[in-house]
């Protein structure tokens, strides 16, 4: 049997940071989960609607897809990533990482992990690939909802990561993603900012309709028609466990970002006076209220609550703007 030498896990609120987290730790780099989601300019929003093989007609999320890449990145690691058309190869792959005591962080469709006993599909699900065992054909995975690594067959594993997805937008290949070293790495403080500045470009870009503050004031406006949709309560009630429930740590994942505007006040002075983390947590509970509202909806099977939703989506779009314009004057437009 091979563990990691050193890996330590808890569980964590949001599987991509969680998992990074992990990564950083073994690496020499000890950091919370909320300021690796932080520096990963990991706040986002996207909204989806007829979206082909997507089995659901209208969704929306609430972080980025390249948190992960963007926290390496930000951070100047020494990381290597990449995808694999061979399963079989994605495998020797990632044990030799684990040979060499680097934990790995593996892409999964979180329905093909026994241990979860769920059914609804959901690519994109990270986990840390922690340890094996060639005698019971078992691999160990750390995952942001156990405190203990979870057994899994190869078989299993391999079937997660390998499995067909529907949808080009979110494909598994094989992925994984390996932090070599963190010894040696950007200050906090200049990541910190950086990580901010690209946070705020992003959500204030309105090249995407559907993308950033432009995407929540799409969905803002498209709300009202939801009810026409053959399957509105299932999305309104996906819509609600997106903010809530699926591993974002309460308020559309605004909740933690709130925890790393919070450390962040301690790494940049200029910070210290701007009370970020305040604006940011009426935001999050903001989105909760919005949440329910949606689960309302479904739960009464009432469509007028739709209209409301969308009203008070709107507000939140300018509350964010205002909070991201705020950010760009703190830390700049340019690096």
């Amino acid at each position: 049997m091979k563990i990691v030498s050193g890996f330590y896990h808890t569980r964590g609120n949001h599987c991509g940071s969680t998992a990074m987290r992990d990564l950083l730790h073994c690496a020499g780099l000890a950091l919370s989960e909320a300021m690796c989601f932080g520096l990963g300019s990991g706040l986002g929003f996207h909204y989806f609607r007829d979206l082909p093989g997507a089995g659901i007609s209208r969704f929306f999320h609430g972080r980025t897809g390249a948190l992960e890449r963007d926290l390496c990145d930000h951070l100047a690691l020494d990381f290597a990533e990449g995808a694999d058309d061979d399963p079989d190869r994605a495998w020797r792959t990632a044990r030799a990482f684990v040979d060499a005591d680097l934990p790995v962080l593996l892409n999964v469709e979180l329905s093909r992990l026994p241990y979860y006993n769920s059914r609804t599909p959901f690519p994109g699900h990270r986990v840390v690939l922690a340890g094996y065992d060639i005698a019971r054909a078992v691999a160990f995975l750390a995952d942001n909802a156990f405190e203990s690594l979870q057994e899994i067959s190869f078989d299993a594993l391999r079937d997660a990561r390998d499995a067909p997805v529907a949808s080009s937008l979110f494909p598994l290949q094989n992925y994984s993603l390996v932090v070599k070293s963190a010894h040696t790495h950007t200050p906090l403080d200049q990541a910190m900012r950086v990580a901010l500045r690209e946070n705020a470009r992003a959500m204030l870009d309105t090249r995407d309709a559907n993308a950033g503050l432009a995407g929540m004031k799409t969905l803002a406006d498209d709300l009202v028609n939801w009810g026409d949709a053959p399957d509105w309560q299932f999305c309104a009630r996906f819509g609600y466990q997106i903010i809530e429930r699926r591993g974002t740590g309460g308020g559309a994942f605004r909740k933690m970002y709130a925890a790393y505007l919070r450390e962040a006040e301690n790494l940049a002075p200029e910070l210290r006076g701007a009370e970020l983390p305040k604006p940011m947590l009426e935001i999050a509970e903001l989105w909760t209220a919005f949440a329910l509202a949606l689960k309302r909806a479904s739960d009464e099977k009432d469509r007028a609550h739709l209209s409301a939703a969308g009203n008070a989506l709107r507000d939140l779009a300018t509350r964010e703007e205002n909070f991201w314009r705020r950010v760009i004057e703190l830390v700049g437009e340019k690096q």
